[in-house]
């Protein structure tokens, strides 16, 4: 059975935008929720994608940041460059999470950051 994963995507851009509707028009993507962005985020979209459709999604260029399935992913912090923990990931949908940061790092007082991701599902 392929496993499920629930995403977070930013939308930065129309292109980014139609490439994510059509993902969804074609049951790549499952749209749980989606929000108005802040900032240079136009909208969040939350969804639920398998392993072969979140690869395409990161192909696209995409900017995938996972709600589970921690352990298939490395999530850096962008300024320190170590990895976070579970607790810093953002879960509020508050006027920072809709600006596009998803962690806030404590390790060097890094604050609210956009993590770096990436998917090591083998």
């Amino acid at each position: 059975m392929d496993k499920k994963y629930y995403i977070r995507i930013l939308i930065f851009d129309s292109v980014i935008g139609n490439l994510v509707n059509e993902a969804i028009d074609c049951d790549i993507l499952a749209l749980k929720q989606s929000l108005d962005g802040k900032g240079d985020v136009l909208a969040i979209y939350d969804g639920e994608v398998s392993a072969n459709g979140l690869k395409t999604l990161l192909w696209l260029g995409v900017y995938v940041f996972p709600l589970n399935h921690y352990e298939d992913f490395v999530i850096t912090c962008p300024n320190c460059g170590e990895r976070i923990d579970d607790d810093m990931i953002l879960l509020a949908y508050d006027d920072t999470l809709l600006s596009g940061n998803n962690i806030s790092c404590n390790r060097k007082d890094c604050g609210y950051q956009r993590a770096k991701v990436e998917f090591i599902n083998k």
